[in-house]
């Protein structure tokens, strides 16, 4: 029942955003997912002044979780290294948000069930997808990889 905007990072006039914002997307969705209006931009300067990118490219699942527990209260955000597809099954049944980390390039895309199928969010469109499917672009890096489910708010 809610209404997700779903930013098409091509659009903007930051580069970093162009080129690296996924995570900051996911970031800003999950956000909006939990009821808190903030713009892109806002979200870009939060992290930029809580969170070091140290090197890398964007900002990690990781820290988005810290991030995203820090402006909402009740720590709705949960990361998982390595979470089986039960895990996501489970939570995407429940109505909770999943923000996944894919490989080749590495990519973040927001996962959510309708009631009938579930729906990868990415680049301003959403495709079908099965967790299966997903699973099997896991990303496997140290730093970027994982994923965070969000309890439905």
């Amino acid at each position: 029942g809610r209404v997700i905007p779903v930013p098409l990072q091509h659009h903007f006039k930051s580069a970093y955003i162009r080129n690296h914002g996924c995570s900051l997307v996911g970031f800003y969705m999950a956000l909006r997912f939990l009821g808190v209006k903030k713009s892109m931009a806002w979200c870009k300067r939060y992290l930029d002044k809580y969170y070091e990118l140290g090197g890398h490219a964007k900002y990690s699942l990781r820290q988005v979780a810290k991030a995203i527990n820090k402006i909402v209260s009740g720590s709705p955000a949960t990361f998982h290294k390595s979470p089986s597809a039960e895990i996501i099954r489970k939570a995407l049944r429940r109505g909770d948000m999943v923000l996944f980390e894919e490989k080749n390039p590495i990519h973040t895309a927001v996962l959510l069930y309708d009631g009938e199928k579930i729906r990868r969010f990415s680049d301003g469109h959403y495709n079908n997808v099965t967790v299966a499917q997903e699973l099997t672009k896991r990303c496997g890096d140290s730093y970027y990889g994982g994923c965070i489910i969000v309890k439905k708010g």
